[in-house]
C-alpha cells in the first residue's frame, strides 16, 4: 500500500513539473499572439474612416441649399470599395429592388454598368445626350467602376436627408487636395431641389483655396431618373454635365470628373472632355 502511494506521488510530481515546462515554453508563445490580435484589432478600428466625424467648414446657406467643406488626411481607404453599412445607401439600394422586383432590378444595375455596346449605335445617336452615353457605354471614353467609399459617404450624407426615390436630388461634390499638408477638401453642395444649387460660395472657396496649394482633383455629382426610367441614374454626362467639366477643366485645371447612381461610378477623363457633346 506505502509503494502504491510513493508511485502517485510521483506520478503526480512528474506530471506537475511536465505542466510548469509546458506552461514556460507556451506563455511567450501565448503573449505574441495576444499582441498580435490585439493589434490586429487597434489597427482595424484606426483604418476606420467616417467622413462625417471630419472637420467641417460652414461657407453659407440660401434657404435649404448648404454649402461647406470637409477636410482630413489622406487615407487610402478612401478609394477602397468596401462601404460598410450606409443607412441612406442602403435604404435606396433596398427600395429600389423592392419597386422593381429582383430580376429588373439586376438588369437596370448591369445595363447602366456595361461598357461594351455597339460602338455602330454611335452613327444613330440621336442628340447629345444619347451621344455622350453611347460613348461612356461603348467604352469609347470613361471607365465605369463600382462606386468607392468616399463617394458613397459624400452621396449618403444627402441620402440620409433626401431618399432618392421618394425626394430625388443632385449634389455637387468638388473634391481639393493639397500635397504638402497631404490633405483632402470635399465642397460639398445641395438642397432638397431635384437640381443641384449654383456653386458659387464654392467656387470662391476653392479659387481662394487654389492661391494656397490646393488642386481640383474631382467634380462629383449623382444621377437619378424618375420611375418610368426605373430610378437608376445614367451613368454619362448630360450635354450640360459636359459643358460645366469643360470650364472646370478651363478655368481649375480639374483632372476626372465622377458621375455616380449609388451603385457603380463613371470616370472621365479631363482629356476626353472634348470628346463629349456640350451646348
Amino acid at each position: 500500500m506505502r509503494n502504491t502511494l510513493r508511485d502517485t506521488e510521483r506520478s503526480q510530481t512528474v506530471v506537475l513539473n511536465l505542466r510548469d515546462r509546458i506552461m514556460k515554453l507556451l506563455t511567450p508563445i501565448l503573449l505574441t499572439l495576444l499582441i498580435g490580435v490585439t493589434g490586429c484589432v487597434a489597427s482595424g478600428l484606426d483604418r476606420k474612416f467616417n467622413i462625417y466625424e471630419q472637420s467641417k467648414t460652414p461657407l453659407g446657406i440660401e434657404g435649404l441649399a448648404e454649402f461647406f467643406y470637409w477636410e482630413f488626411d489622406e487615407n487610402e481607404l478612401l478609394w477602397g470599395l468596401e462601404i460598410g453599412e450606409l443607412s441612406g445607401i442602403k435604404g435606396f439600394r433596398d427600395s429600389l429592388n423592392l419597386r422593381l422586383g429582383q430580376s429588373r432590378f439586376e438588369k437596370v444595375i448591369n445595363k447602366e454598368s456595361t461598357q461594351s455596346l455597339d460602338e455602330e449605335l454611335l452613327l444613330t445617336a440621336i442628340n447629345g445626350d444619347r451621344r455622350n452615353a453611347l460613348m461612356i457605354h461603348t467604352g469609347k471614353i470613361g471607365h465605369i467602376r463600382p462606386i468607392n467609399l468616399l463617394e458613397a459617404q459624400i452621396l449618403n450624407y444627402q441620402l440620409v436627408k433626401y431618399p432618392l426615390i421618394s425626394h430625388p436630388t443632385e449634389f455637387h461634390g468638388f473634391i481639393a487636395f493639397n500635397e504638402i499638408q497631404n490633405k483632402y477638401r470635399v465642397y460639398f453642395g445641395a438642397s432638397d431641389q431635384p437640381w443641384p444649387p449654383r456653386p458659387d460660395l464654392l467656387l470662391q472657396q476653392l479659387t481662394s483655396d487654389i492661391k494656397n496649394g490646393w488642386q481640383l482633383k474631382y467634380h462629383l455629382h449623382n444621377h437619378y431618373e424618375p420611375e418610368s426610367k426605373d430610378f437608376l441614374g445614367i451613368l454619362a454626362p448630360s450635354m450640360s454635365d459636359a459643358q460645366y467639366f469643360k470650364m472646370l477643366s478651363e478655368e481649375f485645371d480639374l483632372e476626372k470628373a465622377l458621375i455616380t447612381n449609388g451603385f457603380h461610378t463613371v470616370e472621365i477623363r479631363s482629356e476626353d472632355f472634348a470628346k463629349l457633346e456640350s451646348y
